[in-house]
């Protein structure tokens, strides 16, 4: 009987099981009612997203540059931690202020996660000198992290039909544990800037940062793109519910809808490296009929309210969905192949950063023009807008520098 002390652990695979596990969000596919649970409606609904955006926004400089200076694997258990504060705050109080304030810490999360996850896979790989496996590695931890997701949408919604919201923070609240207690078996991977630099020093990096990745070429104009195929998803996906309250569509709907999402999310994952060698030339062009087919589909089905027509709109507009994520997942590895070690953190924080802020404008003034104008009407107007800013990307290829 071998000893335990010499099984050898795979690193990244404790990583993939420990997003697994995190991803088991019992809350979100049912996030809508969770909201009208506690007292607040479709506005305050998209009010708190832009603003879950906005902190995003806000701390990706700071929380990039984090990644650069300290262990990755620490700065993720931090962000594992602020998630778990979430689901405790939840559990003991609710209200309009409690939903903002776990919003806010999801972003923080986000932040803290996002730039810095990728990063720790490219410089494991980097120590194994397998640094061209990014793609695959990368793609495999995108599919986990929807794995958890898609399992979760099922179990939340039956969770929530037979036992409702309480016991469903508390089993997330579990998971959680478990996912930062898989965190503490990483091993570290090699930080060259683990000293600590003066405040001038360090906003002055941040902003070099920034200014390395929108004056380079190689990835500027993919990271443009990639923002705003992202503020666009935010718009889509957040009418997912609100679509499916208004056509009274039955509970489980919500879970078997979130549930495809997820899946196609995966799936995008794992072909993202072929689908979008084979179709490079012609790939922003198929984003770009992508996001006016969706806004579409979603003005039809508020105009149709019927929950079967709803159902397979949104179906539809996840398929658009994988194309986004495909984008997403050739666009971070070509960020990091054009991108020095030393500012990899930083770099990738701020293509997250573009998205975030376009998430968050789009969704503010989505927020603000629906209050006014209705939802048709706003739809409509951002359906407008996406074929003007998309427009100048129509036809060109992605900038895939190998």
């Amino acid at each position: 009987m071998k000893n335990i002390k010499n099984v050898e652990i795979n690193p990244l695979a404790v990583l993939n099981f420990a997003t697994f596990l995190q991803y088991q969000r019992f809350v979100m596919p049912i996030s809508f009612l969770f909201y009208i649970y506690n007292g607040l409606n479709f506005s305050d609904f998209i009010l708190c997203q832009s603003i879950y955006s906005a902190t995003c926004f806000i701390a990706k400089f700071l929380m990039g540059f984090v990644g650069d200076i300290f262990s990755k694997k620490y700065v993720l258990i931090a962000a594992y931690l602020l998630f778990m504060i979430r689901v405790v705050l939840w559990i003991n109080f609710s209200g309009f202020w409690i939903v903002l304030s776990g919003e806010i810490l999801y972003g923080l999360f986000k932040s803290l996660y996002r730039g810095n996850v990728d990063s720790y896979i490219y410089e494991y790989l980097e120590q194994k000198k397998s640094g061209s496996e990014m793609i695959d590695k990368y793609g495999k931890l995108t599919f986990y992290a929807s794995l958890g997701s898609a399992i979760s949408c099922i179990a939340g919604v039956i969770l929530y039909k037979f036992y409702g919201f309480h016991i469903i923070l508390y089993i997330e609240l579990i998971t959680q544990i478990l996912a930062i207690s898989c965190l503490l078996l990483l091993p570290n991977t090699k930080n060259k800037n683990g000293k600590k630099i003066e405040p001038l020093i360090y906003v002055k990096n941040i902003i070099n940062g920034a200014k390395s990745v929108f004056t380079n070429a190689k990835v500027n104009y993919n990271v443009y793109y990639s923002a705003m195929l992202t503020g666009f998803t935010s718009i889509f996906v957040w009418n997912f519910q609100p679509l499916l309250k208004l056509s009274s569509a039955p509970v489980i709907l919500y879970g078997i809808i979130n549930f495809i999402n997820q899946i196609f999310r995966a799936i995008g994952g794992l072909i993202a490296k072929n689908f979008a060698s084979k179709f490079k030339k012609y790939l922003i062009a198929i984003e770009y009929f992508s996001v006016l087919l969706s806004f579409i589909l979603l003005i039809s089905g508020y105009y149709i309210k019927n929950y079967i027509f709803i159902f397979c709109a949104l179906f539809i507009i996840c398929i658009a969905i994988i194309l986004f994520i495909i984008f997403n997942v050739f666009n971070i590895s070509n960020l990091h192949k054009n991108t020095e070690s030393s500012g990899r953190a930083t770099s990738a924080s701020v293509n997250t950063f573009a998205g975030d802020l376009a998430s968050f404008l789009l969704l503010l003034n989505f927020k603000f023009i629906y209050d006014k104008l209705g939802i048709y009407n706003t739809l409509t107007i951002f359906m407008v807008f996406a074929c003007i800013i998309l427009f100048p990307a129509f036809g060109k290829r992605f900038q895939n520098n190998n």
